[in-house]
């Protein structure tokens, strides 16, 4: 069976969106998640904020179109991982959606174009048995 296409979505984001936020910095505290998740909304700049709201939008929509045919990636553009895509792809400091290592969309407003994009990758592979 054929890997689903990735898609990473890159950028500048809040560390709630991140596998090891602060509450990972912070185990034994009797704080709740909503409470870091308050503090943190509080505490990020709203270019960030707004990188998260479109990772959302976009992420929302490819598995409600895609479902599992498609395999979704957070990365931070902060992170070792990250750093390295943004400069292979010439991200910059912005958002960008990378689909199957190949499309890039810089600053997307919407999922349209990332969704063509999803299912041109499909369609390169073969069929399921």
């Amino acid at each position: 069976m054929t890997r689903p296409p990735r898609v990473q979505l890159l950028g500048l984001l809040p560390a709630v969106l991140k596998p090891c936020g602060p509450a990972c910095a912070q185990p034994f505290t009797h704080r709740n998640v909503e409470a870091l998740r308050e503090e943190e909304w509080h505490e990020t700049p709203a270019f960030m904020i707004e990188n998260a709201n479109r990772a959302h939008r976009i992420a929302e929509d490819l598995f409600r179109d895609f479902g599992d045919r498609v395999r979704i990636e957070v990365v931070g553009l902060d992170s070792p991982r990250g750093v390295w895509l943004g400069l292979r792809h010439q991200i910059g400091k912005g958002f960008a959606v990378i689909v199957d290592g190949r499309e890039v969309f810089r600053d997307p407003k919407d999922s349209d174009p990332v969704k063509d994009a999803v299912s041109r990758a499909l369609s390169t592979r073969p069929a399921p048995a």
